[in-house]
């Protein structure tokens, strides 16, 4: 017997935007400086993910003295990222902090409630200073994950954690509670980064 009407179906996608920022490297030195004085003068950590890294207690650096000029490129790059999501209402940044992960630094698995999408910039990384890793937690289903061609799974997004492709300069955006985590840091340099939250008003 033959199978009529077969149709394959992939359920509840999450969608996630990336881009990278025209003219980076115009301003990722600068911002680099920027950052490293920001932590001298405001050396406090806030602990939430991070284990061994420095984030920065403030969380509204989007409105700190000097991030204007920064703010000309990040700010609008979100901007147009969100089109993608085809939300009619206004988003507003309402979360900005900066991450700056040193040797053998990490951050665990998390989510970002209290915020209906999240995102991250990269200013200045390598593989080896700790991927960034989206996990399928809730979903995944070992029995298939393990026994599904790998090659099938990596074409349709349904491996149980995915690495996005990124570089110094690109910004991602992401549903708040998919989970994420950062790897281990295994160089010498610091791995930099700034992470915010959007909501839906």
């Amino acid at each position: 017997m033959v199978i009529k009407n077969k149709k394959t179906s992939f359920l509840f996608p999450k969608l996630v935007v990336s881009g990278d920022i025209e003219n980076f490297t115009d301003i990722k030195q600068d911002l680099i400086n920027w950052i490293y004085k920001f932590k001298e003068k405001n050396s406090g950590i806030s602990k939430i993910s991070n284990r061994g890294g420095w984030q920065s207690e403030s969380k509204k650096i989007f409105v700190s003295e000097g991030f204007d000029k920064f703010a000309e490129y990040i700010v609008p790059s979100i901007t147009e990222l969100l089109k993608s999501y085809k939300i009619e209402k206004e988003i507003r940044i309402v979360q900005m902090w900066l991450n700056v992960n040193g040797p053998n630094s990490y951050n665990v698995c998390h989510r970002h409630p209290g915020s209906d999408l999240s995102g991250v910039l990269w200013i200045k990384q390598t593989p080896e200073s700790g991927r960034f890793v989206f996990d399928d937690i809730d979903n995944v289903d070992q029995i298939l994950t393990t026994n599904i061609n790998p090659q099938y799974l990596k074409e349709k997004n349904m491996l149980p954690e995915i690495v996005p492709e990124y570089q110094d300069g690109t910004v991602i955006l992401f549903p708040s509670m998919l989970t994420h985590r950062v790897e281990i840091n295994e160089t010498d340099e610091d791995r930099i980064s700034i992470s915010f939250n959007l909501k839906i008003t």
